[in-house]
C-alpha cells in the first residue's frame, strides 16, 4: 500500500507530468491498484475497456492516469497519457518513494583496496573484495558477496543475496578423465543504472570479463555464467539461465525458466519466451518458444510481446 506523509495535489502531479488535469484539484495520499482505487489516491489504466471504467463509476476524488476516456460525464479527476503505466511509475519515483541517507553497515567486510564512490550503500554482512570498484550512489543490499576485482558502475541496485565475481563452472578433463578446474582470471563489469535481483550469481569471466552493459535489469534467482555480454537494456525475468560465453544483444527480453547454451548469440530487441531452451542464434526482433525454441512471430517495438 503506498502512502504519502502529506496530501500532494492533482495539479502538482500533472504539472510535473506536463500534462493538462481534467476535473477538481484533488488532494491525492495513496497510490492504488484500479480495482483497489478509493478516496484520495491516484491509479492507472493502460486500457479504458468498459469492465475497467465500470470500476471507476461513481467514485469521487481518485485521480485517474489514462489513454483515452469515453464520450460520457465522469466523476473523477484524470489525465491523458500515452502510457499511464510509465507516467504512474514516475509519479511514484517523485512522490511516493522515500530516499534514506546512504550508509555502510559496521558488519560489512571490505578490503581496503576496494574504491567505493560517494553515495554508496552497502548492507549488512556483506563482502567486497580486493580491488572492487563500486560507482556513486549505487546501493548494496544484505549479505552480498562481490567477489575481487569486480567493477560496478553508478546508480545501480544489487539486492540481497546476490553473489557476483565468484569463479565459474568450467573444467577440461585428463588422460585419466579427471576434471581440472580451469582458472577464472576475468572479472565481471557492470555498467551504470544495473539492477540485480536477490539471490542472483553473476560468474567471473575466464579470460575476458562477463559484461552487463547500462541499464540492464535482471530478476531474483538468475544465473549468469562465465564471459557472457549483455547488452543495455536488457532483462532477464526470474529463475532464468544463461550459459557460458553467450551474446545477449540490446533491449532483448529473456522470460522466467527459460535457457540459453552456451556461446548462443541473441540478436536485439529479440524475445525469449517462458521456459524456452535456446541452442540455436536467435535474430534481432524475433520471438522464439519452446523446447527447444523455435521462431515465432516478430516482436513489437518496446512491449514484452
Amino acid at each position: 500500500m503506498g502512502s504519502l506523509n502529506k496530501a500532494t495535489q492533482a495539479s502538482e502531479i500533472a504539472s510535473f507530468l506536463q500534462t493538462e488535469l481534467i476535473g477538481n484539484d484533488i488532494p491525492i495520499i495513496n497510490a492504488r491498484s484500479l480495482d483497489k482505487a478509493d478516496r484520495n489516491s491516484i491509479v492507472f489504466c493502460q486500457e479504458p475497456t468498459e469492465p475497467r471504467l465500470s470500476l471507476l463509476e461513481g467514485l469521487k476524488d481518485i485521480f485517474v492516469l489514462i489513454t483515452e476516456m469515453p464520450n460520457t460525464e465522469v466523476s473523477f479527476t484524470y489525465c491523458l497519457c500515452e502510457n499511464p503505466r510509465l507516467r504512474f511509475a514516475e509519479v511514484l519515483h517523485q512522490f511516493f518513494v522515500s530516499k534514506s541517507a546512504p550508509k555502510i553497515a559496521k558488519t560489512a567486510v571490505i578490503d581496503p583496496s576496494a574504491v567505493i564512490a560517494d553515495g554508496v550503500s552497502i548492507g549488512e554482512y556483506c563482502v567486497i573484495g580486493a580491488g572492487v570498484q563500486i560507482g556513486k550512489d549505487t546501493s548494496i543490499g544484505d549479505f552480498v558477496k562481490i567477489a575481487d576485482s569486480v567493477v560496478i558502475g553508478s546508480h545501480c541496485h544489487i539486492k540481497s543475496g546476490c553473489i557476483i565475481g565468484e569463479e565459474g563452472f568450467g573444467f577440461e578433463f585428463d588422460e585419466s578423465e579427471t576434471p581440472l578446474r580451469i582458472p577464472h582470471l576475468g572479472s565481471v563489469i557492470i555498467g551504470n543504472y544495473v539492477e540485480v535481483g536477490s539471490l542472483t550469481a553473476i560468474a567471473r569471466g575466464t579470460l575476458d570479463d562477463t559484461v552487463l552493459e547500462d541499464y540492464v535489469k535482471i530478476d531474483d534467482h538468475v544465473f549468469i555464467a562465465h564471459n557472457v555480454h549483455i547488452g543495455e537494456k536488457s532483462l532477464i525475468i526470474a529463475g532464468a539461465e544463461v550459459s557460458g560465453s553467450v551474446k545477449v544483444g540490446k533491449r532483448v527480453w529473456i522470460a522466467p525458466q527459460a535457457s540459453i547454451t552456451h556461446k548462443t548469440q541473441i540478436g536485439d530487441d529479440a524475445l525469449i519466451g517462458i521456459g524456452s531452451v535456446v541452442i540455436k542464434p536467435v535474430a534481432e526482433n524475433t520471438i522464439v518458444a519452446g523446447n527447444p525454441a523455435k521462431p515465432l512471430r516478430t516482436r513489437k517495438p518496446n512491449t514484452s510481446q
